[in-house]
């Protein structure tokens, strides 16, 4: 499997505030086989449920479909969470503490996939493909 896994911030940013990003990057990831991973869903989740978060009422009343809508509206494939993910999540070394982080990156060196964040800790694991937007 090859193209692009966005981690939370770079979904809500390319779902809700495209602007906040590049040109170029929005064509990078047009361009490419698109995912989500079912990790972004859990921290969203967690995120609106203690108030962390704002998001529009879709998501309020059904989480699910408010979810695979906004995957669906940017064609991404939501990318579910495998116990080769967890296996590889085990062996990674502790660069990044984020739980979420850490398991999407996982994901990402297990079904090489590039990795679009903003995140600077991403680049701490010299084998994962990575693209800071």
């Amino acid at each position: 499997m090859t193209g692009f896994l966005l981690d939370t911030n770079a979904l809500l940013i390319f779902a809700f505030e495209p602007g906040r990003t590049s040109q170029a990057h929005r064509d990078a990831f047009d361009d490419g086989d698109r995912y989500v991973s079912q990790v972004c869903a859990i921290e969203i989740a967690v995120k609106f449920s203690v108030g962390k978060l704002d998001l529009p009422p879709p998501f309020q009343t059904d989480f699910t479909r408010a979810f695979k809508d906004m995957a669906g509206r940017l064609s991404a494939d939501i990318l579910p969470i495998d116990l080769r993910h967890i296996d590889r999540l085990s062996r990674l070394p502790l660069f990044h503490r984020d739980p979420f982080d850490r398991l999407i990156i996982a994901q990402s060196i297990e079904d090489d996939l590039t990795v679009m964040t903003r995140d600077r800790a991403f680049a701490a694991y010299p084998e994962l493909s990575l693209v800071q937007i």
